[in-house]
């Protein structure tokens, strides 16, 4: 029937299917003034020409039309009808009960389950239905109908796949209504062949695509793409979001994509489409990987984790249709899992694509990338292997670059692990390498792993030189994360060295650098310092925060190297609030985990627990001090845990004990001792490997921060502060 006879018919009008019919509901509504409503006009042929001719030969007529197509009229205002709010997740009931999405369900629910109510223990299960389900009203009714046999708890778990529950709609409502399925097929009816290929190709993206990305998959110029992106937007398929960048994304609602790609799959054309998604995701992944140690890192680094859903969906097709291709990506993708902390599941993707075929090149980049990885997580047997696979095949395949990295790494593997000496000759080797391309190897270079070798098993003044040497060559390419690397480094030599308010410059500096590139095992490290910096200096409430938001992220990536010494710092700041048998045990706790995970503390660390140590020993007998170290090695590393973030400042307005010594860094305090035991600067030297002149220098730094002139004086404080 045309629209014009259907609306002649609800004036009253007789014979509705004359010729005449449009002039004679102009003339029935001449002079009146009323809302006239045309619902569902998007199957209503000549809809936008009939609305037309109404609003300019009857004035006082408004039309009000609800369709899923505007009809693209110049006095039309559109008024967008979205889905329905969802609660966020794990919202506390009071917000998932006002939440409209839930409302609705539960209202359904009780059409077929008269008691069915929504508590405690079944309120996040409902509003994680209506999350998954993306508000959709339709949706929700149907999902709730089936609230008669499954609870909601069993039936969130039955919504993936989701379409083949969404039936069974009341029979009174039109077929296209009884099922998703069904209102989806009808809307996809209204679209053209092609506009059909192109909603199903859009199926393939996770996470919405840009419109690059849009038109490099589905074969078509960006201008034609756009204009198609706009017809499936005004059919309400699509949906449109700014990225941060500014960059529109087009994206689909989940229930949508499920079945743009079940469409796609019955097309016979799922394979096709999917290999040009993952061909120019890789694209995408070695444009930013080559752009991720320069000046613009920060938006390489974003740009990955925007299409790191893309990027997984990628991987999982390659991995089964493609080996090689997925090997290619998870090489172009080892830099960005390991700068933004995603260990996990980045060594679960080089894993099973080192498992397949591939390039050589590819095979040496993601041996060291899991190498790197499974290091950064304290796996260091794993990790002496794949890093020792990837130098062999690179010296194999004459991939200088490859053997510069793999002997970096291995140099910084074993520094962790405590073999300073080898740590020196593979750094070594890697140097003129690396000084031959004078290009980044990635996380760190050999020059500045050889400068951070000074730092921690040597002297810090002789680990200025290359450091500032490594920051100067970062600057320079634009290296973001190289120089916050740096600059963390520089600043732990100058807390060494004494130079507390410099050091928290240059520790805050790295800081804000690696939280803008999101820098997740960097902002670790900074943050530990900073923790460790303020309680050097006295500054109790500011040292907390940082140690316990250290710690915090630690346990999140799973990096037990990190959390073994953020314990440590914690330790260091339980010491001096008051907190002695807690300083013992997670000094205890943190040892046992190196010695699990095969990562000795350094000299530099050593340095610093000794000195938290002697500070816990004024409070405690002796007794009591060795009864905290056995149960520091007994408790457990999630105990530890718990109780280092439940610390809080004793107090923040009296006197900690030892005071007067809580300015010196691990080194002074070492200094401090032996000044205590009548020893001069010469037997000092020999005892610590040290030339005397830095001996001397150590000593005038404890004499200005004491505020004393002579030895005497500082021994006798060593002796008050009990450290003779």
């Amino acid at each position: 029937m045309l629209i014009e006879s259907a609306v002649a018919r609800e004036l009253g009008l007789r014979d509705s299917t004359s010729r005449d019919v449009l002039s004679r509901v102009l003339t029935r509504l001449e002079g009146a003034h009323l809302l006239l409503l045309l619902d569902n006009a998007e199957h209503l042929p000549q809809t936008a020409a009939f609305v037309c001719a109404l609003l300019e030969g009857a004035q006082g007529v408004r039309v009000l039309v609800t369709s899923r197509v505007p009809l693209r009229l110049s006095r039309e205002r559109e008024f967008v009808l979205g889905a329905l709010p969802v609660p966020r997740r794990d919202s506390p009931l009071r917000e998932v009960q006002a939440s409209a999405s839930v409302q609705l369900f539960q209202q359904r629910a009780r059409a077929v389950q008269r008691d069915f109510e929504l508590r405690p223990d079944n309120a996040q299960a409902v509003a994680e239905i209506c999350v998954r389900l993306d508000g959709l009203p339709l949706a929700i009714e149907l999902a709730a109908a089936r609230i008669r046999v499954l609870p909601p708890v069993t039936l969130l778990s039955h919504l993936h796949p989701a379409l083949e529950l969404l039936t069974g709609g009341p029979s009174d409502r039109p077929e296209r209504q009884r099922s998703l399925r069904a209102t989806l097929a009808w809307s996809e009816q209204l679209l053209t062949p092609e506009q059909r290929q192109l909603l199903w190709t859009l199926g393939v993206f996770v996470g919405g695509a840009s419109l690059a990305d849009f038109s490099a998959v589905a074969g078509l110029p960006e201008p034609l793409a756009l204009d198609q992106l706009d017809l499936l937007a005004r059919h309400s398929l699509i949906r449109m979001q700014p990225a941060p960048d500014g960059e529109e994304r087009f994206d689909l609602l989940a229930l949508i994509r499920e079945f743009a790609l079940e469409r796609l799959v019955q097309e016979g054309k799922d394979h096709g489409v999917r290999q040009r998604h993952a061909h120019h995701f890789l694209e995408v992944a070695l444009r930013a990987d080559a752009e991720l140690w320069g000046a613009r890192q920060r938006e390489a680094l974003a740009s990955l984790e925007r299409e790191h859903s893309n990027l997984r969906a990628a991987l999982g097709w390659a991995l089964q249709h493609d080996p090689p291709l997925a090997l290619d990506l998870v090489a172009a993708l080892g830099n960005f899992w390991s700068v933004h902390g995603h260990f996990t599941e980045g060594r679960h993707w080089l894993e099973r694509a080192l498992g397949g075929e591939g390039s050589a090149a590819s095979r040496v980049r993601a041996l060291s990338a899991a190498g790197e990885i499974a290091r950064m997580q304290g796996d260091h047997g794993q990790a002496e292997r794949l890093l020792s696979a990837s130098l062999t095949l690179a010296r194999e395949q004459g991939d200088t670059s490859g053997m510069a990295a793999a002997l970096n790494l291995l140099g910084v593997l074993a520094h962790n692990a405590a073999r300073p000496d080898e740590a020196r000759v593979l750094l070594s080797e890697a140097l003129p390498l690396w000084e031959a391309g004078r290009r980044d190897l990635g996380r760190t270079s050999p020059l500045f792993n050889l400068g951070r070798l000074s730092l921690y098993w040597g002297e810090a003044h002789d680990a200025v030189e290359p450091l500032s040497r490594a920051l100067d060559f970062w600057r320079g390419v634009g290296n973001t994360h190289g120089v916050a690397y740096a600059l963390y480094s520089l600043g732990r030599a100058l807390m060494e060295l004494g130079d507390t308010a410099r050091a928290r410059q240059l520790l805050r500096e790295s800081l804000d650098l690696r939280r803008a590139i999101g820098d997740e095992r960097g902002i670790i490290a900074s943050q530990t310092a900073l923790g460790l910096n303020a309680v050097t200096s006295g500054e109790f409430e500011a040292a907390q925060p940082l140690l316990s938001e250290a710690l915090t992220r630690s346990v999140r990536l799973g990096h037990r190297r990190n959390i073994a010494e953020c314990l440590e710092d914690y330790a260091a700041y339980a010491a001096r609030v008051g907190s002695a048998a807690q300083a013992v045990r997670w000094c205890a706790a943190a040892q046992h985990l190196r010695g699990m995970i095969g990562a000795p503390a350094a000299p530099l660390d050593e340095r610093q627990v000794d000195a938290t140590l002697r500070h816990a020993r004024m409070s405690l007998s002796a007794a009591a001090y060795d009864r905290e170290r056995r149960a520091g090695t007994l408790l457990g590393l999630d105990a530890a845990v718990q109780e280092a973030q439940a610390l809080r400042a004793i107090s923040t307005t009296g006197e900690p004990p030892g005071n007067a010594a809580f300015r010196l860094s691990p080194r002074e305090l070492q200094m401090l001792h032996f000044l205590a035991q009548g020893r001069s600067n010469r037997e000092i030297a020999q005892t610590l490997g040290l030339s005397e002149k830095t001996v001397a220098r150590h000593v005038e730094n404890v004499f200005g921060k004491l505020d004393v002139h002579s030895r005497a004086s500082a021994v006798a404080i060593a002796i008050r502060e009990g450290l003779a």
